[in-house]
C-alpha cells in the first residue's frame, strides 16, 4: 500500500488542476495561428499500447505565418522516484508556412493537420495513471498598420468650415495577427501660411490578442518573451519621427506583463510650400515570433 501512495497523490495534484478533461480543446484568440484542436485518438489506454496524438491548427490572421513548428512536451512524469515516459515519433516538419486567408478572392486560411504515433510507457502499475501531454505551436508573424493625416491650412479650415465642407477621412488600414497594432492621432493637423513642416504627438498602441506569447528571437529562451521588434518606414520620404526611441527607425518593445505598451512619438512633416489641403502616410509594423499551447488528457492503465 505505501508504494501507491506517490501514485495517489499524483492522481489527486492532476485532479486539483482543472486539467482533467479528455479530448481536444481550442487553443489562441484573435487573429493568428488558432489550434483548434488537439487529442488522442483513444482517451484510455493500457500500459505498452499505441495510439496517435493529433493537432489541427489554421491560420486566422491576413498575414502568412512563417517558420511554423509544433512541439510535444509534459509527456513524462515521476513515479516512485521512476521517470516514465510517452515516446512519440512523426508530427509535422519544422519549418512549414501557412498561408493567410484572401478575403478578395474569398479563400480562408489555411489550416494543418499533424499526427504523432506514441506509445504508452510498459512500465506502469496495475493502477490508472493520467498523462497531460501539452502542445506549443511557434510561428513567426508581423502585423502592419498605415494611418493616413490630413493636414490642413489655417485659411483652408476656415473656408471649409465656411462652406460646409468635410475633409476626406482619415483612413487605417491594418492586417490582422496576434498582436494588434493601432495609431491614435486627432486630426485634422492645421499650420499656418508659410510654415514649411507640422509638428505633432502620436500614440502607437501595441495588445496581445493571440492568447499566446510573443518574442523578439527564438521563443525557446524565456528571455525573448514578451517582446517585439517595432519599425516606422517613411513612405513618402517627408515624415520623420522625433523624441522617442522609435526615431532611429527601429526598436525593441517590451509588453507591459506580455499584453501591451503605448509608444508615444512626435511626428515631423514636411508639407512643402502648398498653402491649402495635404494627406500624409505613416506605415509602422511590428515583426515578432509568437507561440500558443494547447493540452489534452490520457488515462494509461496499467497491466500488472
Amino acid at each position: 500500500m505505501p508504494a501507491l501512495l506517490p501514485i495517489i497523490s499524483l492522481f489527486i495534484v492532476v485532479l486539483s488542476s482543472g486539467c482533467t478533461s479528455f479530448g481536444g480543446q481550442t487553443t489562441g484568440s484573435g487573429k493568428g495561428i488558432v489550434i483548434e484542436n488537439f487529442e488522442s485518438d483513444f482517451q484510455k489506454i493500457y500500459a505498452g499500447e499505441t495510439f496517435k496524438l493529433q493537432m489541427k491548427a489554421k491560420n486566422a490572421g491576413s498575414v502568412d505565418a512563417g517558420i511554423v513548428k509544433p512541439v510535444l512536451y509534459n509527456i513524462d512524469m515521476q513515479i516512485s522516484g521512476q521517470n516514465i515516459a510517452i515516446s512519440c515519433s512523426s508530427g509535422c516538419g519544422s519549418s512549414m508556412v501557412m498561408l493567410a486567408k484572401d478575403a478578395d478572392r474569398g479563400t480562408e486560411g489555411e489550416s494543418k493537420t499533424c499526427i504523432w504515433n506514441c506509445k504508452a510507457p510498459d512500465d506502469i502499475p496495475k493502477v490508472s495513471v493520467t498523462f497531460n501531454p501539452s502542445l506549443r505551436l511557434y510561428y513567426l508573424y508581423r502585423t502592419t498598420t498605415i494611418k493616413s493625416i490630413n493636414i490642413a491650412s489655417q485659411n483652408e479650415l476656415r473656408t471649409l468650415q465656411t462652406q460646409g465642407g468635410a475633409l476626406p477621412s482619415e483612413t487605417i488600414s491594418t492586417t490582422e495577427g496576434p498582436v494588434q497594432l493601432d495609431v491614435l492621432v486627432n486630426g485634422p493637423i492645421r499650420y499656418w501660411a508659410g510654415e514649411n513642416t507640422v509638428t505633432f504627438p502620436i500614440n502607437i498602441n501595441l495588445q496581445n490578442n493571440g492568447g499566446g506569447i510573443a518574442c523578439l528571437g527564438d521563443c525557446t529562451y524565456e528571455k525573448n518573451w514578451n517582446k517585439i521588434e517595432l519599425s516606422f518606414e517613411n513612405v513618402e520620404g517627408t515624415a520623420t519621427l522625433k523624441s522617442c526611441d522609435l526615431q532611429a527607425g527601429k526598436m525593441e518593445v517590451d509588453l507591459w506583463k506580455g499584453q501591451s505598451r503605448t509608444i508615444t512619438c512626435e511626428v515631423q512633416i514636411n508639407v512643402g510650400q502648398t498653402t491649402g489641403f495635404v494627406q500624409k502616410s505613416l506605415s509602422f509594423e511590428a515583426g515578432y515570433d509568437y507561440f500558443v499551447d494547447a493540452s489534452t488528457s490520457i488515462e494509461v492503465v496499467g497491466r500488472e
